[in-house]
């Protein structure tokens, strides 16, 4: 972040690390004003449809936890939402990885209905004023692929970066169509899908947007 200060006071006023190492302002009488900053967002859309029951749900909850924690440490609020018949905000975006974990703890298949409207998910995203980026995890076919890519146009319109993970029968074309880049996608077997999804951390984009 940079910040430029009135030429009038630019004599007067030095920006310098606190004692806590967070960035501040040192007026001339040594004075220090933290300066508050907000943390770039991450959106998880986690497909809780019937067929990710069993352990695949359990890799989510788990791959997920680990995102958090990854993505937290590179200044990222983590942010966690489900879909299905619909979709809805199970956490806030939020740099407590404690609060983040309590929270997916609560996620299970059939919460929000049983089929796969991804588009309804993408929405939900859309609604964040300040997002960097969306990881969607999913096993399956989108109710409606045509919706949920004009969805993600408007996502990527806002630059937004959208990471995909498929596993088993999600369709890895689409995927493809639905990522920003072909590089952003990640198609790997039930058994990996928590491998993948705390793996996603290292695409999120680095830097301001």
């Amino acid at each position: 972040m940079l910040i430029t200060l009135a030429p009038h006071l630019k004599m007067r006023k030095l920006l310098t690390l606190n004692k806590e190492g967070r960035l501040a302002i040192r007026a001339a009488d040594g004075l220090r004003t933290e300066v508050h900053t907000s943390p770039r967002a991450v959106l998880l859309l986690i497909d809780t449809s019937g067929s990710m029951a069993g352990a695949k749900i359990e890799q989510a909850r788990n791959g997920a936890i680990d995102f958090a924690h990854s993505a937290i440490t590179k200044s990222y609020a983590t942010a966690l939402a489900i879909f299905a018949d619909r979709a809805a905000m199970v956490c806030d975006p939020t740099v407590d990885a404690d609060s983040f974990a309590k929270k997916i703890a609560r996620i299970n298949v059939g919460l929000v209905g049983g089929t796969t409207d991804l588009a309804a998910g993408l929405k939900l995203a859309g609604r964040f004023r300040a997002l960097a980026a969306v990881v969607v995890v999913t096993d399956g076919q989108s109710n409606d692929n045509a919706a949920a890519l004009q969805v993600a146009a408007t996502l990527k319109n806002r630059s937004i970066d959208i990471i995909c993970i498929g596993t088993d029968d999600a369709d890895k074309d689409f995927l493809k169509r639905l990522a920003t880049r072909s590089d952003l996608v990640t198609h790997v077997s039930s058994k990996n899908l928590r491998a993948a999804i705390t793996d996603a951390s290292r695409f999120l984009p680095k830097g301001s947007r």
